[in-house]
């Protein structure tokens, strides 16, 4: 096809474009160059879409034009010449020449292999466009269901009810709702995709291309016979245009030209709707339209060339005239038809349900594709197996080394990295012990997890077989991550509104200090450890894989399953070299499972080399739009969603062009997402040391650190930056020069950077007063907050538009956020332009990179335990000041010991009552008991030593009692040896004259 050519996509059209051709970081990465050929348009556009930019679907040439008419200096003109001629337009050969936008699409779309397609789809969505739902081949005169294309869009949207709203969130293609399609018959002068537009988006966004968008020309060539569709979503708002989902699709096209397309639709549709011109309505259109206005489908007749129309009674026919009709009242009139036709039948459609119907009209499914099939059979049998036990049982059925023996073992084995000193117990002791319990836990976990029950011998049976094609597998994966969501999103969504009403509650008891708090606090525990034990995905089969290496690479005695240890981590290389995130930290235990990550990234060694590799990672508190960026700036599928998506970190791969390596020096990057801190799930007694344990994690890893802000405030990552500082001060053994870049997002005012250079200095110093106090405190030298994080409070700032253009329900995103994703991203990878010591590591030198961060993070415990450097400094003037008092009191109590001692053995004291030790211990604690009162209230910092003050209260209290207890116990012993010896003595004497 001449059109494939001038695009550049002729070879794709039988060896399909895929994913992985997109996602590649190309110069297109670097800068925001337009297109200046026609093969570069599809590129571009799907660059642009990738970048969630909706100003894709008019993406043109850029190309010189003359200016002819301007060569002469007369500026008079002839009225007849001026008037002349108006049917040539110097123009005309230029506009021939320019493609059509739809055709870029469709054109990339039919040359996309099926998982560039989905993802086109998740994009379009993102962008508030509709979807190719029957497409039309020109190659073969087929038209196609791209059933596939739709399984990983994912939405959210609140219906009202008669009593309350509800709250959906789902699949696309699962999604049961009412159909409204759009058709047209003959050539009629108004738009009926522009109509169409003005019902579904006040807002005025083009979900559907029409007429009057930018770029269109008098020629299309793929888009007739295309069916599109896209779905209202409401938002539980009073202004909704509907009260429910609605999906509405829409022929391109003369309709009596499709008679597959109208059967298909005619045969969903709870409403038709028709846009005629009477003038044109020959015999085969009329044929056709008599054929609808029989059906019991309702039909809204828009009458395109009539002002007013002749209405009759009919229940389910109704005709609208259109010609200079105001374009709110006809929109208004439309819905209004809409809504009584929806409310009188119920009639619904899932796309999943209208694959059966896409089969009896001849139309082609993905079935076709044998891969596909297979592996959706694959993943079938899977479930089936999942389905025999109940939701809530699956983890502890079938994923025996995750749960408490694992949180267990994580825990004992940072507890044998931050061994402390004891009396009773020295430090080899304590390790031995810790070592047999983690033995014992271990040969627990593999007498649970051996042998392999059914569920995860199939899983890793099909991910290792090498009769299945890398395809299958893919398909497969993707296929069970669809039939596990559809598994687990009803009960989840039901908990989680359970769970948030219940928080609600206990908030507002809180508030009137009333009802039993205590019996809601235990309800939320019991609803959140439901939900963690009905939260099952893919993720958590793919971390049972690397627990089950982890478990037998401990387990020598294991011999009969050993062959997993050389076949699973080449599963796990192999599926990140496809672009799948692989967990780094496991976000239920908080732990890095050292020797799987060393062993996968050994096996991606071996199969793409040694590589050079830039790590990016992101911090950011939860719901800040962390993964949205990442997937927005890579065309990543990062989980996006409010509250607490992510778990934990996940790694995944993003391939360079070969043709800007040398400029960039480096051959992947490596993205890092990781959970949200300050999450309101995890339990405050570990929430901070959660997140700053996490925080020092991910920046030290990468080498370079996106901090994502929600508008202008950065109070909480401030705090957890200042801990990084002193963190990496303390592990003075990982040698790291990590580097940051602050993001602040949804920042409306356009000179926020301008403005807010004030508060950027601010940061600045705070940040390096902040770096001099933890440098003081460990020894370390170090005068800013760049000595230890490199960060250039002048050019890493950035503030970035709100992602949606107004309710994002139904809003597009923002062009700008595109921009301002466009202009981080060319900073980012041109990293070596402002980090004139950056050196990028192989893939080898980051791995031990890793080991060596989370090992020094194992020996490391003290500093996560506060909220910034300030609180260190404060504690540890404290702690030296509790030692003081601390030693007045056990010197207090040496000297009485001393003086009762000599006492007792010069019998100067027969016996000694606790009464008497405490009052001789009242003069001292009291002193001291003044001194640490004055300390609290004549201290710098009040307001950070207050929260230690019972403890220390409660410290010297118990020191205080124990030596009272002690004196006590010596003064008794001392009398009882005194006693003895003068029995000796006496009898000694009375025995001696005997003899």
């Amino acid at each position: 096809m001449k059109l494939l050519e001038r695009l550049g996509l002729q070879k794709f059209y039988s060896v399909k474009l895929t994913k992985p051709d997109v996602l590649t970081v190309n110069k297109l990465s670097l800068s925001n160059t337009q297109p200046t050929a026609e093969e570069e348009l599809s590129f571009y556009y799907l660059y642009k879409l990738m970048m969630l930019d909706y100003r894709a679907r008019s993406v043109l040439c850029v190309k010189e034009k003359g200016h002819p008419h301007h060569k002469s200096a007369d500026v008079s003109c002839d009225v007849d010449d001026f008037l002349g001629d108006t049917n040539v337009c110097d123009d005309d050969t230029e506009e021939e020449l320019q493609i059509h936008p739809m055709d870029i699409q469709m054109a990339v779309f039919l040359c996309a292999s099926d998982f560039l397609r989905q993802w086109m789809c998740m994009k379009l969505t993102k962008c508030q466009y509709a979807l190719p739902l029957l497409v039309p081949d020109p190659r073969n005169d087929t038209t196609e269901f791209p059933m596939w294309a739709f399984q990983q869009v994912k939405k959210s949207w609140k219906s009202k009810g008669a009593n309350k709203d509800s709250v959906k969130s789902g699949l696309l293609f699962q999604a049961s709702v009412p159909i409204v399609s759009f058709i047209r018959f003959g050539i009629c002068p108004t738009s009926k995709s522009k109509i169409l537009n003005s019902v579904i988006n006040r807002q005025k966004h083009n979900v559907f291309f029409h007429w009057h968008c930018k770029g269109s020309t008098r020629e299309c060539l793929l888009t007739d016979g295309l069916v599109e569709i896209a779905w209202y979503w409401p938002g539980g708002m009073e202004d909704d245009v509907l009260n429910s989902c609605v999906a509405f699709t829409n022929l391109h096209g003369d309709a009596s030209n499709h008679k597959e397309q109208i059967a298909f639709l005619q045969e969903v549709s709870a409403v038709i709707v028709v846009l005629l011109s009477e003038s044109s309505l020959n015999d085969t259109r009329k044929e056709t339209l008599s054929s609808l206005l029989k059906s019991s489908t309702p039909v809204i007749c828009l009458f395109a060339e009539k002002e007013k129309v002749a209405h009759r009674p009919n229940p389910t026919k109704v005709k609208l005239a259109v010609h200079n009709k105001n374009e709110a009242q006809l929109t208004d009139e439309i819905i209004s038809h809409i809504k009584h036709f929806l409310g009188t039948k119920d009639k619904k459609c899932s796309l999943k349900a209208c694959i059966e119907v896409a089969r009896r009209h001849s139309i082609v499914t993905d079935e076709v594709n044998e891969k596909c099939r297979e592996g959706h059979e694959i993943a079938q049998r899977l479930m089936d197996l999942i389905k025999k036990e109940d939701l809530a049982n699956v983890k502890r059925t079938f994923l025996p080394l995750q749960g408490d023996l694992w949180y267990e073992w994580c825990r004992k084995d940072k507890e044998s990295y931050r061994l402390q000193s004891s009396a009773f117990t020295s430090i080899e002791q304590q390790k031995s012990k810790i070592q047999a319990k983690k033995e014992d836990l271990r040969k627990e976990q593999l007498g649970k997890a051996f042998p392999l029950n059914n569920l995860m011998r199939s899983f890793l049976e099909c991910l290792g077989s090498s009769s299945l094609s890398p395809d299958t597998k893919l398909y497969m994966l993707q296929w069970l991550g669809t039939l596990l969501d559809d598994l687990t999103t009803d009960s989840l969504t039901k908990l989680q509104a359970l769970y948030h009403s219940t928080w609600v509650d206990m908030k507002s008891q809180r508030t009137s200090n009333g009802g039993d708090e205590s019996q809601l606090q235990k309800t939320a525990e019991n609803i959140s450890r439901e939900l963690d034990a009905s939260n099952f995905g893919l993720q958590h089969l793919l971390r049972e894989v690397s627990q089950i290496y982890e478990a037998l690479k401990m387990s020598p005695d294991m011999a009969d399953e050993k062959q997993y240890l050389t076949a699973l981590p080449g599963i796990g290389a192999e599926m990140l070299i496809e672009g799948y995130p692989l967990e780094l930290m496991d976000g239920d235990a908080s732990y890095v499972p050292l020797g799987w990550i060393e062993a996968v990234l050994d096996k991606l060694i071996h199969k793409v080399g040694d590589k050079q590799i830039f790590v990016l990672s992101i911090l950011g508190v939860q719901s800040s739009g962390k993964s949205t960026l990442l997937n927005t700036m890579f065309g990543l599928h990062f989980p996006v969603s409010a509250g607490r998506c992510t778990r934990g970190a996940f790694m995944q791969l993003v391939t360079v062009d070969q043709k800007i390596r040398d400029e960039l020096q480096y051959d992947f990057v490596l993205i890092v997402d990781t959970e949200g801190l300050r999450s309101l799930e995890i339990n405050n007694a570990t929430a901070l040391a959660h997140d700053n344990e996490l925080a020092t994690f991910i920046v030290g890893i990468a080498d370079a650190t996106l901090i994502n802000i929600m508008e202008e405030s950065l109070l909480d990552m401030q705090d957890i930056l200042q801990i990084c500082v002193q963190a990496f001060m303390r592990m003075k053994r990982v040698s790291i020069t990590p580097s940051c870049l602050f993001v602040h997002q949804n920042v409306a005012e356009p000179f926020a950077s301008e403005d807010n250079m004030t508060g950027r200095m601010r940061l600045q110093e705070t940040l390096d007063e902040m770096a001099r106090i933890a440098a003081s405190e460990e020894g370390f030298d170090a005068t800013s907050f760049n000595d230890i994080i490199q960060f250039d409070v002048r050019k890493h700032v950035y503030f970035f538009k709100n992602l949606f253009e107004g309710n994002p329900s139904t809003a597009p995103p923002n062009p700008s956020y595109s921009e301002n994703v466009q202009e981080l991203k060319s900073t980012i990878l041109g990293i070596r332009e402002w980090k004139s010591d950056c050196r990028f590591t192989s893939i080898s030198e980051m791995k031990l990179r890793i080991v060596a961060m989370w090992n020094a993070l194992l020996g490391e415990n003290f500093v996560f335990s506060f909220r910034n450097s300030l609180e260190v400094m404060v504690y540890k003037r404290l702690e030296v000041n509790c030692g003081n008092w601390t030693w007045q009191l056990r010197k207090c109590g040496l000297d009485l010991q001393r003086t009762l001692r000599h006492q007792i053995m010069s019998d100067q004291v027969q016996a000694v009552d606790s009464s008497s030790i405490k009052k001789s211990f009242e003069q001292q604690a009291k002193a001291i008991s003044e001194e640490t009162e004055g300390y609290f209230k004549k201290e710098k910092y009040p307001h950070i030593l207050n929260q230690w003050k019972n403890n220390i209260d409660f410290r010297l209290q118990t020191v205080k009692e124990e030596l009272i207890e002690d004196t006590q116990r010596r003064c008794k012993k001392w009398i009882a040896q005194l006693s003895l010896t003068t029995l000796q003595i006496t009898v000694s004497n009375f025995i001696a004259p005997g003899l």
